[in-house]
Formats: structure tokens, C-alpha cells, sequence
């Protein structure tokens, strides 16, 4: 197996774990400490987490979701998609 691609695996795999476990402080401990080998691709898409921290950081210490509030919407914009044909 290639190297990269193991190390990638290796690193989308401990976020995950983080992420899963909502630990925010472990998670972008792993974003600083990225191993030098790493894809520059994936890398740079690693690094673009840090632009939403804050976000990212809210989203997992808190229980809130808007999902309901999306569900609404998206179940007014069918209904109204629907009703054209009326």
C-alpha cells in the first residue's frame, strides 16, 4: 500500500475518532500536529477546518442543532414545488 495514502487514511481516521467523540480539544491538537508526509492536497484540506475553528468548536461542545429547522424548510419548499402543478 502506498505510503500516503496509508498516512492520509491513518490521520482522516484519528479526526474522525475525535470528532465522534466530541472532543474538540483532541481534535485540533491532531489539525496542529499533522505528520510531514502528508499529501499537500489533503493537508490543505485538513488546514481549511481552522478558517470554521470556532464553528467546528461550537458544534461539538454544544447538543444544538438547527436540523429540524432545516427539515421545516426543505418540507415548505417540496409543498410549494408540488403546488406549481395545481
Amino acid at each position: 500500500i502506498d505510503e500516503h495514502l496509508r498516512t492520509s487514511y491513518d490521520v482522516y481516521q484519528n479526526l474522525l475518532d475525535a470528532f465522534d467523540a466530541k472532543d474538540y480539544t483532541d481534535f485540533y491538537e491532531r489539525i496542529d500536529h499533522l505528520p510531514p508526509m502528508l499529501d499537500p492536497a489533503f493537508k490543505k484540506a485538513i488546514l481549511y477546518l481552522n478558517k470554521h475553528k470556532q464553528a467546528i468548536i461550537n458544534a461539538l461542545k454544544y447538543p444544538y442543532s438547527n436540523g429540524k429547522l432545516e427539515g421545516k424548510n426543505n418540507l415548505i419548499k417540496v409543498i410549494k414545488r408540488v403546488a406549481f402543478g395545481f
